[in-house]
């Protein structure tokens, strides 16, 4: 039976993140892998952004959330999308927003950054776009990510994992800071947390429900 591949940056599983993608239940059976899958806190402690490194929010097996920087996660994430592939998987998911160059698989790899710029760039391509993201420190990068000649940014910054009360007053400044559309950039946000960001009354994007209306379109008839 073909299988979807999710793998996160992060420690598998990521249940949470199937429950969101998948409301209904998965259209075919999940296999979980994670870049982090087996490291000691020692090791994972030593992936923690330096100066100048990208920093990606992710959440541990037991719920602890983790910063780690790309450049160092990215070999790990590799070996993640392999150990999948070689159980079967006909698709594979990376669950998070990031960009990831050089990744690749012999099978379907869904980049959820890639599905999400271009649902953006299609509803949106001019007017002010909010985007809720999971760290601060990733303001630079999404300025260069969601940048086009016609459109203006306003971000915010609020953890799923240790600030999700905060979502809700945070969409309220991004629509208070004139956002027409509200793009909820990282693949720990919930379905719980869209409803608490939909109150603001923009209109919302919530990430992984949207690569899993895409999977799902992969992998049925």
């Amino acid at each position: 039976m073909a299988t979807i591949g999710l793998v996160t940056i992060g420690q598998a599983p990521r249940e949470d993140i199937e429950a969101t993608m998948f409301p209904g239940g998965p259209p075919v059976p999940c296999q979980h892998a994670g870049a982090l899958d087996g490291l000691d806190p020692n090791a994972i402690a030593a992936l923690a952004p330096r100066d100048g490194e990208i920093p990606l929010v992710t959440r541990l097996r037991d719920g602890q959330e983790v910063v780690v920087a790309k450049e160092s996660v990215l070999p790990l994430l590799a070996g993640a999308v392999k150990r999948v592939v070689a159980d079967g998987a006909r698709v594979v998911v990376v669950l998070c927003t990031g960009e990831f160059p050089g990744l690749t698989a012999p099978v379907p790899l869904v980049f959820p950054d890639r599905v999400l710029r271009g649902t953006v760039d299609a509803l949106l391509p001019d007017g002010i776009l909010g985007v809720l993201m999971p760290h601060p420190g990733q303001g630079p990068l999404m300025e260069r990510k969601w940048a086009a000649p016609g459109r203006s940014l306003r971000c915010a910054a609020a953890s799923p994992y240790t600030g999700a009360a905060e979502l809700g007053a945070r969409a309220e400044e991004l629509r208070s800071a004139g956002a027409q559309l509200i793009v909820m950039d990282c693949m720990g946000y919930t379905a719980e947390m869209k409803q608490a960001v939909a109150t603001a009354g923009v209109p919302t994007i919530l990430a992984n429900r949207l690569v899993g209306r895409v999977v799902e379109e992969i992998v049925t008839a």
